[in-house]
């Protein structure tokens, strides 16, 4: 290339590198500023952190309510609030045929209690609410005196269920009544697969039903302070819903109310006595199917739990030496945590 256009080219171009201008080293190096940067991070901070609460908020807010055990009804109904202070008390209005709010008590057909969740406290006629109920049966009275009159002396109401003829049936039901406890008729019935011996008087899926009303009239006719019949044993009988509803024809011609002591899961005997009208309930826990006394603390434990949530709760016990000790240890817990304790009418009718 010839030199002027080489000169020229190289002026085009600024020259070679050397010829170049060098850059002032106090000239400092543009930056980006620091405090624009702080304020971004702390932007970027501050909203990351609204996200991760407002997704915590929205878990907490759908989390499903915790379950009960120890209830096979369903239905949680919703808590009734109090009327306002100055607004003039209410009474509670009477159940409605066909009412299915809580499908664990039945007073003449309408269910008026109980479920696997019920509300702790429930809507009393005036501002106040009332407090739990709870009811406790002991069955299989008749063969020991002694320990009937220890059951009897407690100091809160028990029901008291007398088998039939046995050595002191009739005197059993006299003391009890005398001592102002509920009595009942722990009416023996068929186990399933032939298990166990329900005892003299019992009720068979093979007797007719004139057999079984017989049975039954001669059952009852042993005291005359019985209030309601339960069943002893009956896994077997109880699953027959029809041979149950001539069972509860006799119970429903005395006026008396019938328990379900659910020695079965499979049990028609409550759901018998709502078609008929009775008054009924179902047993809720079994205090002491391991006699040993940590374990009966822990089932009275467990029914306390369920009367508080539930806002009522049957139990049934039988008549041993831990069973007596634990309930006599538990009587001011009862009273300590608001549960009041009746008899079993008065929690069926509830």
């Amino acid at each position: 290339m010839p030199p002027e256009k080489r000169t020229k080219t190289g002026k085009a171009r600024g020259g070679r590198r050397e010829n170049r201008p060098k850059r002032d080293a106090s000239i400092p190096k543009k930056r980006f500023p620091t405090s624009l940067l702080v304020l971004w991070l702390v932007a970027v901070t501050f909203l990351a952190s609204l996200l991760y609460f407002s997704k915590q908020d929205r878990r907490l807010t759908q989390l499903p309510p915790e379950p009960v055990t120890e209830s096979n009804t369903v239905a949680v109904p919703q808590r009734q609030e109090a009327p306002p202070a100055d607004s003039a008390p209410k009474a509670p209005p009477a159940p409605r045929p066909g009412d299915t709010s809580s499908p664990a008590i039945s007073q003449g057909g309408n269910e008026v209690g109980a479920g696997l969740a019920r509300d702790a406290f429930r809507g009393a006629s005036s501002s106040l609410r009332a407090g739990p109920k709870a009811s406790i049966v002991i069955d299989d009275f008749g063969p020991d005196v002694v320990i009937a009159r220890q059951f009897a002396s407690l100091p809160f109401p028990v029901t008291l269920s007398v088998l039939p003829h046995q050595a002191h049936s009739h005197e059993i039901a006299e003391l009890a009544h005398q001592a102002g406890k509920e009595v009942i008729l722990h009416l023996p019935m068929e186990p399933l697969n032939g298990r166990g011996n329900p005892g003299p008087g019992a009720l068979l899926l093979s007797m007719s039903a004139d057999q079984i009303r017989r049975n039954i009239r001669a059952a009852l006719d042993t005291s005359p302070y019985f209030d309601g019949v339960n069943n002893h044993m009956g896994s077997r009988m109880t699953r027959d819903e029809q041979t149950m509803k001539t069972v509860l024809s006799e119970l429903k011609r005395r006026d008396l109310f019938f328990i379900d002591s659910m020695t079965t899961s499979e049990s028609k005997g409550w759901k018998a006595a709502k078609e008929l009208k009775i008054p009924t309930i179902k047993r809720d826990i079994f205090l002491d199917d391991d006699p040993s006394a940590d374990a009966v603390r822990l089932q009275i434990a467990r029914f306390m739990k369920v009367a508080k949530v539930r806002g009522m709760a049957l139990a049934i016990g039988h008549p041993r030496e831990t069973t007596l000790r634990s309930l006599q240890e538990a009587a001011p817990h009862f009273r300590e945590a608001g549960i009041e304790m009746v008899a079993a009418r008065d929690l069926i009718n509830r």
